[in-house]
């Protein structure tokens, strides 16, 4: 049977490591880590239930470990392609783990006001109103809320690193943000507070560094 993979740790965790998603679990060394693993013959179904359990053992996961990297859910790999996919990239791996180590992540997410009727496009024989009307577009799509902005004024000193999500899929505006495991508590509560002056902010965390884990397998 393959391994499934949920995480890549720099550290094995002491102890009882408990089980996966159907089977116990392993820390199986790997190229400058290990990679937190489970036997299993196929790739769980993609269900709300599945994702969830996988979730689940990832945070379990991170509170017994200084770094974790998450890996995607669905990742099978048999051991040769486990090893092969992390062969050379030590310096890389060093880097990602250095980066969340005894760091968590917070998210934000606030629903975009709903737009005003769209005006009507420019005539696309007028090259020059195309170009601008496309650029007005592509900056629109790419620039962070301004609620974010000023929340970022506010934990600015907490945060180690961001990242921000635009509106896609059904899926709200998201900022992600890194911070100190040590920082959790007071973070949390300049995080409360920003969520009473704005009501349609959302803030959720301590995760995992799931938006900051770099796409190693």
């Amino acid at each position: 049977m393959a391994w499934y993979i949920f995480a890549l740790v720099d550290v094995a965790p002491g102890g009882r490591m408990g089980r996966g998603l159907r089977g116990p679990l392993r820390a199986r060394p790997t190229a400058g880590a290990y990679a937190m693993v489970e036997r299993r013959d196929d790739v769980p179904p993609a269900e709300l239930g599945s994702l969830r359990a996988h979730q689940a053992v990832v945070s379990r996961l991170a509170g017994a470990v200084p770094a974790i990297l998450p890996v995607r859910f669905g990742t099978l790999l048999e051991d040769d392609a486990l090893d092969e996919a992390l062969s050379e990239r030590d310096e890389d791996l060093a880097d990602a783990l250095a980066l969340v180590r005894h760091r968590a992540q917070f998210t934000w997410r606030r629903a975009r006001p709903r737009a005003p009727k769209a005006a009507s496009r420019p005539s696309t024989a007028d090259a020059d109103g195309g170009a601008a009307y496309l650029r007005r577009a592509a900056k629109a799509a790419n620039a962070t809320p301004s609620a974010f902005r000023l929340l970022r004024d506010q934990l600015d000193a907490f945060v180690v690193r961001e990242k921000f999500q635009p509106a896609a899929s059904g899926m709200p505006d998201t900022l992600y943000q890194l911070i100190e495991k040590t920082a959790v508590e007071r973070y949390r509560a300049v995080a409360d507070g920003l969520t009473l002056t704005d009501p349609a902010l959302r803030v959720s965390g301590p995760w995992p560094p799931f938006a900051f884990a770099a796409e190693l397998l």
